[in-house]
């Protein structure tokens, strides 16, 4: 692991891109490992011959007229090809928003609501207070407790 470490130092030592810490450590690793050691020195000699070949990285003559004519001459894109580009991958992704968002709102419909007594008297236009009037009006006590106890349950 180390010597994969030290193979990218050099290359980065040969381009002058290694900071002085890391400096530090490659030559401490050279001086102990052989196999970078002779690593190190192959790719100085390959930097020198290199160097000794210089090419010429001048482009060859009229070759930015003759890339512009090329450019020139090819067929330009469509908008509609963008908008076709744009739609395939649009539609996926609205699918599976559109099934989650169903998903969703079918998972959080609320649960049907049991009406009291007193709800359904209402929403059927009836008055509750009928019963408690008759109540009310019974002469005898006895009567009106068995009534009471009774409309209690």
């Amino acid at each position: 692991m180390n010597c994969r470490k030290a193979e990218k130092l050099i290359s980065k030592q040969l381009d002058n891109r290694l900071g002085a810490k890391e400096s530090a450590w490659l030559e401490n690793h050279i001086q102990r490992c052989p196999t970078c050691a002779r690593l190190a020195l192959e790719y100085r000699k390959l930097r020198s011959l290199s160097a000794e070949f210089k090419i010429a990285s001048e482009p060859l003559p009229y070759f930015s007229e003759r890339l512009l004519a090329k450019l020139s001459s090819e067929p330009k894109p469509s908008i509609w090809a963008a908008v076709e580009r744009l739609y395939a991958r649009a539609i996926p992704v609205f699918l599976i928003m559109a099934t989650l968002l169903v998903g969703v709102l079918f998972l959080m419909q609320p649960a049907e609501q049991q009406l009291s007594q007193s709800e359904i008297l209402l929403f059927q236009n009836q008055s509750p207070l009928k019963e408690m009037q008759a109540l009310f009006e019974e002469e005898k006590p006895e009567n009106r407790q068995l009534k009471l106890l009774f409309a209690g349950r």
